[in-house]
């Protein structure tokens, strides 16, 4: 571990992998740093001759070819808070079995709204435009959730083969949702 004082409130730490396993730091979702921070943060402190009380910390987590790279911005706390750690909000999408599994869904349920279907990476997924899709899906497609980079990703780089949406127009003065006709892009 390597600690250096940039300036008067912004300290860098270096960790290498045996540091974040010693502290109990990990970049998985599942992992809870609480604990290993305090460590830390104590071992900074008694380092570097930093007095903990009345002092709030943003700390950024950079990963590195052989550990991580924390840099630690030490301010004064306006008002006491423990720890936040900002979770990713994870976004689902439908991994069909094969294409006949999808060909099978398209046909069964033409009339579902707001999907899109992609072939990425030799699979064929199904993206809802809405947060749930329908229950009958999981007979076709696994449920797998993705952070909302992945469906970037996906989206971006995968071949749209399918696009439904459902719109709304007026008609007579009232407004009536339409489904639009299926369309094919690139092929399928």
């Amino acid at each position: 571990m390597t600690i250096e004082i940039l300036n008067k409130g912004t300290i860098l730490v270096s960790l290498c992998a045996e540091d974040m396993c010693a502290y109990s730091l990990s970049f998985d979702e599942d992992s809870d740093p609480e604990l290993g921070l305090k460590k830390l943060l104590y071992h900074i402190g008694e380092s570097c001759g930093l007095d903990h009380k009345g002092k709030s910390y943003l700390i950024e987590a950079l990963p590195s070819k052989s550990g991580c790279l924390l840099i630690i911005t030490v301010r004064k706390a306006k008002y006491r808070r423990k720890f936040r750690v900002k979770r990713r909000q994870l976004l689902d999408l439908y991994i069909f079995f094969d294409s006949d599994a999808m060909l099978d869904y398209i046909q069964r349920y033409p009339y579902e709204s707001g999907y899109s279907i992609y072939r990425y990476q030799s699979r064929y997924i199904l993206i809802p435009s809405r947060s749930s899709a329908p229950g009958e899906l999981l007979e076709y497609a696994e449920r797998r959730p993705v952070s909302a980079a992945m469906l970037a990703h996906i989206r971006e780089f995968g071949r749209l083969l399918w696009e439904k949406e459902l719109q709304r127009r007026h008609v007579g003065g009232r407004t009536v949702a339409v489904r639009d006709a299926a369309s094919r892009h690139g092929g399928g």
